[in-house]
């Protein structure tokens, strides 16, 4: 008994003494994964590139680009080391303030005709400053955001500026050259149509250097009258008259940098002009423009045109029916906020629009990103209160462009070329302290997508053609727009 009592003691000393051994080397462990963690660098994410071995390749990796949209993730940390990083690069290249703080670009040359039903809207001015500044001293801000001929931020400027970017060629006025430059870059996109906002105190000079600039690098332009004070049926037809009087095509064979469509059943060409937030006007009114017997009708005169309604719920697909226009468009590039805006939507939509002769134009673009912190009124903004999107490194700009396709759209707008107030811009930016920018790709990555994807586009169109079996493999009018415009 005796031996049996001492065995059965040394057991229990055996187990504690594992239990303890285990207890230590879990602790060991457990300090080892902290070290590890604490020490191990964070690793960078590498730029987002396009391969370069030529066009099949480019198009093919955009088709093989995920559906999923992943949302964008914040980590504090890697957020505060980023600040760093950038501040510790301005500092470097003050010496050079026009270096862009950002990976190279692999902006590559068009190789394909212009499209002009692809259209991207255009801002012949950005308010870059808020329109009525709450700091104290917001002149003397503005001043020192300039000192020296380069670019400083600090974090109570932002009641001054009004955008959530940073563009590569800084906060800069409308002029002959930008415009040259910028229209350099829409047309190497292969868009052949700008849709330019306009409302009665624009700038004559500058509308006449947009047209002008346009004509130069074979451009359209496409007239979306805003939304402005006053607006009436009377104004309306005014400013139809005042584009196509100064703008529009002359006496048979002459040219206009305006944009036209063949209307088929009318066997003419005509002006097209897109109508921000018709809507706001009863369709009793605009039939006194629209219809044939209105008192002040265009259809029939010399002012006869195709007219876009703006559009953003259900209800008003059918009150631009009634009122006479020749189709509708989305406008608002951010999924879910409201009817028209929501991809899942446009197929039913185009249904709609193909029943009554009509054409549906969608907007894309590649994210809606503005410098407000709270919500906005549901009387503003299109009767929403939430409609920022996050780019997510491009997915959600493929993914617009991919349901426009799938739904055999044949006009597509993109919202926008450089819309930064909104920050729905195409546009390059760059790495600045304080702003939003496109990294991991380099500051002309929306440029190079929405290349790639007007490529896309064309093709999909021509592949159309192949399965349809016609002999001609052209693309014309019919593969593009339905039977009533071309």
């Amino acid at each position: 008994m005796a031996v049996l009592g001492i065995h059965k003691l040394s057991s229990i000393k055996s187990m504690k003494l594992l239990v303890c051994l285990i207890g230590v080397t879990s602790f060991l462990l457990l300090i080892f994964c902290l070290y590890t963690t604490i020490s191990t660098p964070e690793k960078e994410v590498a730029p987002l590139s396009l391969p370069n071995d030529g066009y099949q390749n480019v198009v093919s990796y955009e088709l093989r680009r995920s559906q999923t949209i992943i949302p964008e993730k914040y980590n504090e940390h890697q957020v505060k080391a980023r600040i760093i990083r950038d501040k510790i690069k301005r500092l470097v290249g003050n010496n050079n303030p026009h270096t862009a703080t950002g990976p190279p670009s692999e902006h590559r040359n068009r190789t394909f005709p212009l499209n002009r039903n692809i259209q991207i809207f255009y801002h012949g001015t950005v308010a870059w400053y808020k329109p009525r500044p709450t700091h104290p001293s917001s002149d003397r801000l503005i001043a020192r955001i300039y000192e020296n001929n380069s670019v400083s931020f600090k974090p109570n400027d932002e009641p001054v500026i009004n955008t959530a970017f940073y563009p590569k060629r800084r906060l800069y006025n409308a002029s002959e050259s930008i415009i040259r430059e910028q229209f350099n870059e829409i047309q190497n996109c292969g868009i052949g149509t700008v849709i330019l906002g306009w409302q009665p105190n624009f700038s004559e000079y500058l509308l006449r250097t947009i047209f002008k600039v346009a004509d130069q690098y074979d451009l359209k332009i496409a007239i979306e009258i805003l939304d402005y004070t006053d607006r009436t049926i009377e104004s309306m037809r005014s400013n139809i008259k005042y584009f196509i009087d100064g703008f529009g095509k002359g006496p048979a064979g002459t040219t206009s940098t305006l944009s036209y469509y063949n209307v088929l059943s009318k066997k003419l060409e005509m002006p097209l002009f897109y109508i921000r937030k018709a809507y706001r006007i009863t369709d009793p009114e605009w039939k006194r423009l629209l219809s044939r017997n209105g008192i002040l009708t265009i259809r029939g005169s010399n002012y006869d045109a195709v007219l876009l309604a703006h559009i953003t719920s259900k209800d008003h697909k059918s009150m631009i029916r009634r009122a006479g226009f020749d189709g509708f468009y989305t406008y608002l590039p951010s999924n879910g906020a409201n009817y028209a805006a929501t991809w899942k939507n446009w197929n039913q939509l185009k249904k709609f629009a193909d029943s009554y002769r009509l054409l549906f134009v969608p907007t894309i673009g590649p994210g809606f990103y503005d410098r407000r912190k709270y919500h906005r009124n549901v009387n503003q903004n299109h009767g929403i209160t939430n409609i920022k999107r996050y780019r997510s490194n491009g997915q959600y700009f493929d993914v617009g462009w991919r349901t426009s396709l799938k739904n055999n759209l044949q006009i597509i707008t993109i919202n926008s070329y450089n819309n930064w107030v909104d920050g729905t811009q195409i546009e390059a930016a760059i790495p600045v302290f304080g702003f939003r920018d496109y990294l991991p790709g380099p500051p002309e990555k929306y440029l190079d997508l929405t290349q790639s994807w007007v490529e896309e586009y064309i093709k999909y169109k021509l592949n159309n053609i192949k399965l349809n079996k016609k002999t001609e493999l052209t693309l014309n009018c019919y593969d593009f727009i339905n039977s009533t415009i071309c």
